[in-house]
């Protein structure tokens, strides 16, 4: 998941004292390394930065600088990718320990272009979106969760429905592929939900038995057993507690 962290600072030393500023540099060189921070700088001061454009009735008006309260100071920004909104808190509270006094506002942010990097190949090895499926599940929150947990998947977005709580789009990533999820919603039309056997999600690994292992002490339960399968290749299958099939592929060692 995705946050834009903004950061105001009660205290503005000038000229900055070099020992906090060489705490700062520390903290945000871990942040890279530990691939939670994508990118970060400095915001400019609303007074001498800042504008707000506005079209009211097709016509468009400028403020420069805007007026009125509540708006943005002085301070900086930063990009965070964290598996949760927690955590995205967690890191917030450990820069305003490394800061000092001020304030740091979250919004959860969702990339839909560019597309991410980690692509499907064809055969003719052109890039592409390859297909994605899209799941409608009792409960996708608490699917998503059982995902990052059994199969160790990434959550790159979510939206939620206006009553906050069922969710209107989940975007997982899990094994470089995509894998959307959304709530029911029957009060739009929607038929009920049905659950089939006539698909299957087939995740192709490199070590199959640690697939296999983690999704089995995660809630799932065997399917067909994960063993040597007459084409060469170690394959089993696991329901999820949601009631969908996975197949898990990898070659056998000999």
């Amino acid at each position: 998941m995705r946050f834009l962290m903004i950061t105001i600072s009660k205290v503005m030393n000038l000229p900055p004292d070099p020992a906090h500023m060489a705490k700062v540099r520390a903290a945000i060189q871990e942040s890279i390394a530990n691939g939670s921070l994508v990118a970060t700088g400095p915001l400019g001061k609303r007074a001498t930065a800042g504008a707000r454009i506005t079209q009211e009735g097709g016509k468009i008006s400028v403020e420069d600088p805007p007026s009125g309260g509540g708006w943005m100071a002085g301070g900086g920004y930063s990009l965070l990718d964290l598996p949760s909104k927690a955590e995205a808190i967690a890191h917030a509270r450990s820069v305003l320990e490394t800061m000092g006094d001020g304030v740091i506002e979250l919004i959860q942010v969702m990339e839909m272009y560019p597309p991410p990097s980690r692509q499907a190949q064809t055969a003719q090895g052109a890039s592409t979106p390859g297909v994605i499926p899209y799941l409608t599940i009792e409960d996708a929150a608490e699917a998503a969760t059982f995902y990052q947990k059994a199969f160790g998947a990434r959550e790159l977005g979510r939206m939620l429905a206006q009553d906050g709580k069922r969710v209107m789009h989940c975007h997982l990533e899990i094994n470089a592929g995509g894998l959307m999820l959304s709530d029911h919603f029957p009060e739009m039309g929607l038929p009920s939900l049905q659950r089939s056997d006539s698909y299957t999600m087939q995740l192709v690994v490199e070590d199959g038995d640690r697939w296999w292992r983690r999704a089995i002490e995660a809630g799932c339960t065997e399917k067909m057993p994960f063993a040597v399968a007459p084409w060469g290749d170690k394959y089993g299958q696991l329901k999820d507690p949601f009631g969908v099939t996975w197949a898990i592929s990898s070659p056998a060692k000999r």
